[in-house]
């Protein structure tokens, strides 16, 4: 029987991926999250997954299950207490999935199975992992795996070690799920009560352990991949250069501050020692980057800090790596292009190279949009809110949701079920990135037609 060209390209086996494809690449990547956010929330609301054999609410279940996805770590449930061993796994899974990227995973897997790439599910796969090339791409994500699993095992050894003679053989689960939880910048303990770390603010090991797995999975992969195999500096990238830099500098401004104001607080750290009073400050600022522990009560923390960690929430993590936020490169170009108008330069020169026109600009949108949609959503949040909560509460939590941090000021719980969903496409929008969000709304056109340039006052 004859068969047309088209009903045999129809039954080929990769028309169904190519058919997908015909999507944008930013769509693909915002699905792939629905869809694992849509997962996550269909097993939350089994009965196996809570204590009380009811399963979680529909609206929780979609709460929780994007604050784990999106490795937030906002939450409205008391993971310890709320959820069984199946549901701890099922958050456990989504974090390590929503940290490592789903992209990444089913490239991965799609590679092992023998399957070639054609173009579009390449660029996918590049703006999934921010890269501006296809050489190699296979060859990053075996490293980010192999790097993930390494990291996570060890850091996995030491805490159950360190958990055991309290936890006896619990300890084990107990490492591995704060080793996952804190290299994927989840921010979710099992300590219960929403304490965070509240009541292990004197244990340095643990706040050791947990700042340097956030550090190494806020880091960025091709900052641990240049830091394994090119090891000197004068070899490093300007990118690996210009993240080193920003994350010593914004640790350290963090550090101080926090220190500086919260050390006469009997609150938050004004009881600890001097030695402990640091670390706790040092941790805060490292865990306000987009992990979301917290090892004291920041509804009883000074406006000022509260106003500073907003900052560096915002301001987030590094580009390919397990947190959110703007990306400390994109703080780091706009600083520099600032510096450059001051001094009347017409190009950014940083460490012998110079950055382009199109970084700038991509720069200064992403600031700008991440902007806009943050001051919206708290406006709409105060408003569903009634305006019980102060303003800068409301943009603590909303800025915590939008750059995956996770921070809570103790009114995550007190949200309507429409301010929830608020909080999920603040979320949502901050993991995939708002570059890609926004990308996913608005159809790109480029036209041939150039127009005369007039200037404009600005300023």
């Amino acid at each position: 029987m004859y068969l047309s060209r088209e009903s045999t390209r129809l039954r080929h086996p990769n028309v169904r991926i190519q058919h997908m494809m015909r999507f944008k690449p930013a769509r693909v990547i915002l699905l792939s999250f629905v869809a694992m956010i849509a997962i996550g929330t269909l097993l939350l609301m089994l009965p196996i997954s809570t204590t009380n054999g009811q399963g979680l609410h529909p609206i929780d279940a979609l709460f929780v299950s994007t604050s784990a996805s999106c490795v937030t770590g906002l939450t409205v449930v008391d993971v310890h207490n709320d959820l069984t061993v199946f549901g701890t796994i099922v958050m456990l899974l989504l974090l390590q999935i929503g940290g490592l990227g789903i992209m990444t995973l089913a490239t991965l897997v799609a590679h092992s199975i023998g399957h070639r790439f054609q173009l579009q599910e390449s660029i996918a796969i590049q703006e999934s992992l921010n890269q501006g090339g296809r050489n190699g791409l296979v060859g990053l994500i075996r490293r980010i795996i192999k790097y993930t699993f390494l990291i996570e095992g060890f850091f996995a050894v030491l805490l159950s070690v360190h958990f055991y003679p309290e936890f006896g053989m619990k300890a084990i689960g107990y490492g591995i799920f704060h080793s996952v939880s804190a290299f994927c910048n989840g921010g979710f303990d099992l300590f219960g009560n929403y304490d965070s770390l509240c009541q292990r603010n004197d244990d340095i090991f643990l706040l050791t352990c947990l700042a340097l797995l956030i550090l190494l999975g806020g880091i960025g992969f091709t900052v641990l991949a240049e830091f394994v195999h090119r090891r000197r500096w004068s070899r490093f990238s300007l990118h690996t250069k210009l993240v080193i830099v920003s994350n010593i500098i914004l640790i350290l401004a963090g550090t101080l501050l926090i220190f500086g104001v919260e050390c006469s607080n009997p609150n938050t750290i004004g009881t600890l020692s001097l030695p402990e009073q640091l670390a706790n400050s040092c941790f805060t600022s490292i865990s306000c980057r987009t992990a979301g522990f917290n090892s004291f009560d920041l509804a009883e923390t000074e406006q000022i800090s509260q106003l500073a960690m907003i900052i560096i929430m915002f301001i987030g993590a590094s580009p390919l790596s397990t947190g959110g936020g703007i990306k400390c490169t994109t703080f780091a170009v706009i600083v520099l292009s600032m510096w450059a108008v001051f001094r009347g330069q017409s190009e950014i020169i940083v460490f012998g190279r110079r950055i382009t026109q199109r970084l700038r600009d991509h720069a200064f949108a992403i600031f700008t949009m991440g902007t806009i949609w943050v001051v919206t959503a708290g406006i709409i949040l105060s408003i569903l809110d009634g305006e019980q909560h102060e303003l800068l509460e409301v943009i603590f939590e909303t800025v915590s949701g939008f750059a995956t941090v996770g921070m809570g000021i103790g009114i995550t719980l007190e949200w309507n079920a429409w301010g929830k969903l608020i909080l999920v496409l603040t979320m949502l929008a901050g993991r995939v990135g708002i570059m890609t969000f926004m990308l996913c709304l608005i159809d790109q056109k480029d036209t041939i037609i150039k127009y005369p340039s007039e200037d404009i006052m600005i300023g």
